[in-house]
């Protein structure tokens, strides 16, 4: 796999990520975005970029601020400061020289929150979001109430950029969610496909957790981001 690190200065942050180059000249790129406590290193991202650049598409993965090889604390990393991490690498890939102007977004929990922001920032072609939440958790998991216990100002933010997001504006969107998610309820994602314009699909996944640790259904959810991205912005159009 062609590749190659990049680092990008978004503030007073560094960005670290990984650049997958493409099979030809210029074609459409897909940028990832992690969850709140993930990396771009994840297996479902590797897995998804093996699948995507076989089929011709660029691919980039990084780093949120304060997460994985980026600089800054998970203090700095609230929703506000992700948005603009992904807004920035997204204007990085279109200066690329083999990027053809086309760009879809992956998000996978809160990195799908993130592209949500993203796809009313700039313009974006197709999107797929993975267990998204967009309203606050009524019953949080351990590991969240720590996080809005330790950083009060962290589940603000959330709210602050959920508040008024012309969710109108977003188009081209695949929504999946497990239907045994305990994490982000499954009503987030009906929420969201009732506010996202056309065209848009949903895909509750019997049987599947909000991390989709069933390798046959995680196998299921990645085949079927692919041919949504193939559909839209295949590199053979």
């Amino acid at each position: 796999m062609n590749q190659r690190p990049f680092t990008l200065q978004n503030g007073p942050y560094m960005l670290r990520g990984v650049h997958h180059y493409p099979k030809v000249p210029r074609a459409p790129y897909i940028i990832s975005a992690h969850g709140m406590l993930s990396t771009k290193d994840s297996p479902k991202y590797m897995a998804l970029c093996q699948n995507l650049t076989k089929k011709g598409f660029g691919f980039v993965r990084f780093d949120f601020t304060g997460c994985g090889e980026s600089e800054g604390t998970f203090a700095d990393s609230t929703l506000t400061r992700r948005s603009s991490d992904l807004t920035y690498v997204i204007d990085w890939v279109l200066s690329l020289s083999t990027c053809n102007g086309l760009i879809g977004l992956f998000g996978s929990s809160l990195g799908g929150t993130v592209a949500l922001i993203g796809c009313t920032l700039r313009d974006i072609q197709a999107v797929v979001l993975v267990a998204t939440p967009v309203l606050p958790a009524v019953h949080p998991p351990a590991e969240l109430q720590e996080i809005q216990t330790r950083f009060p100002g962290f589940l603000d933010d959330f709210k602050a950029n959920l508040r008024n997001l012309p969710f109108e504006r977003i188009h081209h969107v695949f929504i999946i969610h497990g239907d045994q998610d305990t994490v982000v309820s499954p009503k987030n994602a009906l929420l969201i496909y009732e506010k996202v314009s056309t065209p848009k699909e949903i895909w509750m996944v019997n049987g599947a957790d909000h991390q989709f640790l069933d390798e046959t259904l995680r196998r299921s959810m990645l085949e079927m981001t692919v041919r949504w991205f193939d559909r839209f912005l295949s590199p053979q159009r």
